[in-house]
Formats: structure tokens, C-alpha cells, sequence
């Protein structure tokens, strides 16, 4: 048993907790890390690589502007190739459709896109801004937004905002409109 006094306190030391006191200080070991071959020496590798590169096109009767320039034009050739077999079906498909099948879809979504905006509007005015709890009139709190908040705010291009009561249970998410950003 050792006896260690300080100034005001003195600690009796079982044999015990001095060799844990004595293992917490000691120093810890520094473990090297063995680096791969390629992770040493990977910019000689790269220099050697470049040195083979550049004698072998020197020797080698390669026309390298020749293989690329035609690489080059036969992709683009297949590129407008099928740019063009999908231009060629849409006309006639469109030469199918009548002008006034066309208007008749035109009308049909912007109707559509009318109904989408009322909806938006009127889901946005059903929920206002929370000052206060419904239920008791409590003070609310920020809380997080769940993934449908969060889906519901890029559907409506509003920001949603989650509330909880301090006092009840009440849970309640207002909706307003985003700001646009002045110039």
C-alpha cells in the first residue's frame, strides 16, 4: 500500500490502482503504416510511364492526327445521324395530329395548370402562420420538418415551417409564401 500526500489531501494507493494509474501513463505506441509500392512511388512511376510514352510515339509511324480526326467526324456523323431519325419521326407524327388536337391539349393544361395553382394557393390560406396553440393557447416552438414537410415545401414552392406546443401535444406545420428575392 503506498501512502501519496499532497498539500491538503492525502490518498491511500492499493497496489492495484497503482499499476492502473502507472499503465494510464505511459506513452502510446506510434504504429508505422507500411505504404504500398504504388503509393510510394507513384510520380516515378508516373515520369517512367511518361519517358515510355513519348520514345514510343517517337519511333512508332503512327498518323495520330489522322486517327483522331476520324474518330472524331465518325461520331459526330452518327450523332446527327440519329439526331436527325428522331427529328424525322417526330414531324410525322406530328403531320398525324390535327391543329385542332393540338389546341384542344393546349386548352386542357392550362386548365390543368389553373387547378394547380388554385389548389396551392388554398392548401397555403388552410394553413396560416402559428402564433399561439390551438388547443390551450400555449407558447410554440420550432420543431424539425419530416421528409413530407419537406417534399410538400418543393410541391408548393412554399416554405413549410413545423410548430409543437411547450404545454400539450399539439403538433401543426404553417405554410407561406417564399419572397422573391429583390434585384
Amino acid at each position: 500500500m503506498l501512502l501519496i500526500s499532497k498539500k491538503y489531501l492525502t490518498f491511500n494507493i492499493t497496489e492495484f490502482d497503482k499499476g492502473k494509474i502507472l499503465s494510464e501513463r505511459k506513452r502510446k505506441r506510434i504504429y508505422k503504416t507500411r505504404k504500398s509500392f504504388y503509393r510510394h512511388y507513384n510520380f516515378e512511376l508516373l515520369v517512367f510511364g511518361l519517358f515510355l510514352m513519348g520514345f514510343f510515339l517517337l519511333w512508332e509511324p503512327w498518323k495520330i492526327k489522322a486517327i483522331v480526326w476520324g474518330f472524331i467526324t465518325s461520331s459526330t456523323r452518327t450523332i446527327v445521324n440519329y439526331i436527325m431519325d428522331i427529328a424525322v419521326r417526330m414531324g410525322a407524327t406530328i403531320l398525324k395530329v390535327e391543329t385542332s388536337d393540338l389546341i384542344g391539349l393546349l386548352l386542357i393544361l392550362i386548365a390543368v395548370i389553373l387547378i394547380l395553382i388554385r389548389t396551392r394557393n388554398r392548401i397555403i390560406r388552410n394553413h396560416p402562420s402559428l402564433s399561439s396553440c390551438f388547443k390551450c393557447e400555449g407558447d410554440l416552438r420550432r420543431t424539425h420538418r419530416k421528409m413530407k414537410h419537406k417534399l410538400l415545401e418543393i410541391l408548393l414552392f412554399c416554405k413549410v415551417k413545423q410548430y409543437s406546443c411547450r404545454k400539450c401535444s399539439f403538433k401543426g406545420i404553417a405554410l407561406t409564401i417564399r419572397k422573391k428575392p429583390r434585384l
